[in-house]
């Protein structure tokens, strides 16, 4: 399915209060450990995980309202959403650790 770029606060609610569970790549595009985590996030969407869960980012820099309400404090950070609420987080670049948390909502 692929990784979206989420571009409004509006846009973002709309996504994070869905029934679909959604992951979004919290980063910056000055944040070396994003760069090198960024393709592996893009390989896993492109899965059959992307079928079951939404694959999104949001720029720190561009959409600072966003990275605020989640309380972003470090890139890169994974939040995990679900009906609204945070259900999960991921924060650095560790693949493994990606992996395994999208996998227990890859169900």
């Amino acid at each position: 399915m692929g990784v979206t770029e989420i571009q409004s606060l509006a846009q973002f609610k709309e996504i994070i209060n869905s029934d679909k569970p959604s992951v979004i790549d919290f980063w910056a595009t000055w944040c070396g450990p994003c760069k090198m985590i960024s393709p592996i996030f893009e390989k896993i969407s492109a899965t059959p995980a992307g079928e079951k869960i939404g694959f999104y980012k949001v720029d720190v820099d561009a959409q600072e309202e966003i990275t605020q309400e989640v309380g972003v404090k470090a890139m890169p950070t994974f939040a995990f959403f679900k009906n609204g609420e945070k259900i999960d987080t991921v924060v650095g670049a560790d693949p493994g650790k990606l992996q395994s948390t999208i996998s227990k909502y890859d169900v």
